[in-house]
């Protein structure tokens, strides 16, 4: 009896010991696997998942996080020319670089494909976050990446959402600084803190579009026309550039800094491009029954520079008869260094139909030279930001001056607008600027009124009043 009694103990012993180490195994095992599920196996950094779980812990705790996301530029350049080897290496350089720049108390995780976040626990304020953004930057800048003898430069856009203002869940910290590297990345300025107003999915942007689209059905939205004319103290009329306008029904006439930047975020930006290139063109083919032969320029978003707008263009040309020569589209900088091959492709489809394209506000962006000297473009034009005062500063002088004998050699119209001035007028027309366009001679103006002052119907206007606001 005892010798069974001590048998059955030491299998029960035996059993729980064993129970134990098993489940030692487990949780140790349970472990490995929590860690795996938290860490990204190419970097060794957190992933989302880990990012999630801090933020979500750091909110409850009340305290108030600053979330950076980061999206490097031109990644997939290296994967296509070097292969996706060469890639992962350089993610890894980056992720050691983002850790050391950080600091200790900083959280990086890379998210997925060149997308990394660093959490700062507790950040001063929004200034703080721009501080670190900016200091990384600089560390990625000269962080002497390479993938075996190759020497790569490495560049980024970041987006930064403080806790509180810019958000109140990791949810919405994770969506806002996304939105914001978006826009920086768009906007070419490194760093940007998120703003609800440049949103298109904040309730306040959802709104306004929800607005606009009823607008564009209900003609609340108007087409003024600003004229250029001809430099050398000439003043003979030349053209128009349309400028959409938006007659809210309670905020008044809305320039398009008021909701054109959010248009450009949505597939709203194709139906309002469609619309104001057919009203305009409509309303010079009228003029012209009228007795008013003149050329009409167009603004188009660097969103619609694609083959679509070529569709555009055509059903436009075809509804009104209007000469393909007589239109000018007006593309910015921006559009061009976002994607040059493509803005090739399509100018020199527009330019085969016998459109006329058109550089506008040249000097204010980074369009390089190699760009400009494969695009086939008609026009530059200044931007205002030279123009307004030339006479106040000799290098804006310089400046334009070389713009004037660049384009010049390269056999390209220029135009200077924002001409506020005789003065000025005078200068660019010496200086051999080609056409000019500013208050100095009109302000947008309403179809009928633009038709009057090409008639010599309306007063010159009055110096001193407000200028126009940059279309």
């Amino acid at each position: 009896m005892d010798a069974a009694w001590a048998a059955w103990t030491t299998v029960v012993v035996v059993t729980v010991a064993a129970a134990v180490a098993l489940a030692a195994v487990v949780r140790q095992r349970d472990r490995r696997s929590a860690r795996v599920a938290r860490t990204d196996a190419l970097t060794g950094l957190g992933n989302r998942h880990a990012l999630t779980e801090r933020l979500v812990r750091s909110l409850a705790a009340g305290e108030r996080p600053g979330l950076l996301l980061l999206d490097l530029d031109g990644f997939k350049d290296v994967n296509d020319t070097l292969g996706h080897s060469a890639g992962d290496a350089l993610l890894r350089q980056v992720a050691a670089v983002l850790r050391s720049g950080a600091g200790p108390q900083a959280q990086v995780t890379r998210l997925g494909g060149d997308e990394f976040a660093v959490l700062v626990p507790a950040p001063t304020g929004a200034q703080e976050l721009e501080v670190l953004a900016k200091r990384l930057l600089a560390a990625l800048s000269i962080g002497g990446f390479s993938s075996g003898q190759v020497p790569l430069d490495v560049q980024g856009s970041i987006g930064t959402a403080l806790a509180g203002p810019d958000g109140t869940s990791a949810e919405e910290l994770l969506q806002h600084a996304d939105v914001a590297m978006y826009a920086a990345k768009r906007a070419r300025a490194g760093v940007l803190r998120y703003d609800a107003a440049q949103d298109p999915h904040s309730t306040d942007a959802l709104e306004v579009l929800g607005q606009l689209r009823r607008a564009m059905d209900e003609d609340q939205l108007v087409v003024h026309y600003q004229p250029k004319v001809a430099g050398g103290g000439h003043g003979q009329l030349l053209g128009f550039e349309a400028l959409v306008r938006w007659q809210h029904p309670t905020r008044g006439l809305l320039a398009p800094a008021a909701f054109l930047p959010l248009v450009e975020r949505t597939r709203l930006i194709h139906a309002l491009t469609r619309w104001v290139l057919l009203t305009a063109v409509r309303q010079v083919a009228t003029w012209r029954a009228q007795g008013l032969d003149t050329t009409v320029s167009v603004n188009i978003s660097a969103a619609t520079l694609d083959e679509g707008l070529l569709g555009m263009v055509e059903e436009a040309l075809a509804l009104t008869r209007w000469p393909a020569e007589q239109l000018v589209l007006e593309i910015t900088e921006t559009a061009i260094v976002v994607d040059p091959a493509g803005a090739r492709r399509t100018v020199q489809r527009l330019r085969e139909r016998g459109v006329r394209v058109s550089v506008d506000d040249f000097g204010a962006g980074a369009t390089s030279l190699v760009h400009l000297r494969g695009l086939a473009v008609h026009e530059l034009k200044v931007d205002r930001q030279f123009v307004s005062d030339l006479m106040a500063h000799p290098e804006d002088e310089v400046i334009v001056s070389s713009v004037i004998a660049l384009a010049h050699r390269l056999g390209l119209v220029v135009v200077a607008e924002g001409v506020e001035d005789a003065v000025t007028a005078a200068r660019l027309s010496a200086m051999g600027c080609d056409e000019l366009q500013g208050y100095l001679f009109a302000r947008p103006l309403p179809p009928a009124d633009a038709l009057r002052w090409a008639r010599g119907e309306l007063p010159a206007p009055q110096l001193g009043e407000p200028v126009d606001e940059p279309a």
